[in-house]
């Protein structure tokens, strides 16, 4: 369907659409802004999550041989016997937080796993290091959603941009052009009008 399909082309209506259109440019402006700001905030939070993750992989290799040297130190049957003595609670408590409108879980640790006996001095440490991977992977989750959410509002974003760039915007002006086309015609029109009665007048004189 023509934009101009149903169209009255009056002056009251020509000022509308004109100012209909500055505000729709005025939020397009807006919107490419925070598009502008997403994709910055989408660039250097890549670039953290992917560092955080070579982190994650290199505490991982460090966790997983302190593990290792704590079983051939003291045998699985006593590694066993001694991690029972540790409390397996870990609470956590999830809230909205928002970067430019984007809400994404915030992620509080408000209890660890505890250790109600003395352990071995290899399976303390490697039970600190399986704490540091359990706090670094929720992190990581947390930061991971929070990334995935700005891509997400950045797509949406782009997509109303090219909305009101492409569509919205030059069918408004159409209209614009085509109402003022109009209202020009019925002037002449009118103007041709005018003369002519004049002249006929003039003639029968």
């Amino acid at each position: 369907m023509s934009a101009t399909s149903g169209i009255r082309p009056t002056k009251g209506y020509l000022m509308e659409t004109k100012r209909r259109v500055q505000i729709v440019e005025r939020g397009a402006e807006f919107l490419k802004l925070k598009r502008d700001q997403l994709a910055k905030e989408l660039t250097s939070s890549l670039e953290v999550l992917k560092g955080r993750r070579i982190l994650l992989l290199d505490n991982l290799k460090e966790a997983y041989n302190a593990l290792t040297a704590a079983y051939l130190s003291l045998g699985p049957t006593e590694v066993k016997s001694q991690t029972r003595s540790i409390k397996k609670t870990l609470d956590l408590e999830v809230l909205p937080r928002s970067v430019m409108g984007v809400v994404y879980p915030d992620v509080k640790i408000i209890s660890t796993p505890e250790i109600a006996a003395e352990l071995d001095i290899t399976l303390a440490h490697a039970a600190e290091k399986v704490y540091e991977i359990i706090e670094e992977l929720i992190q990581l989750a947390e930061f991971e959603a929070r990334v995935e959410r700005i891509a997400d509002e950045l797509g949406t974003t782009n997509r109303k941009v090219n909305a009101l760039e492409n569509y919205v915007i030059p069918d408004m002006k159409h209209v614009i052009k085509f109402i003022e086309d109009k209202l020009d015609e019925e002037s002449m029109e009118e103007l041709v009008r005018i003369k002519l009665i004049g002249g006929v007048k003039k003639s029968a004189r």
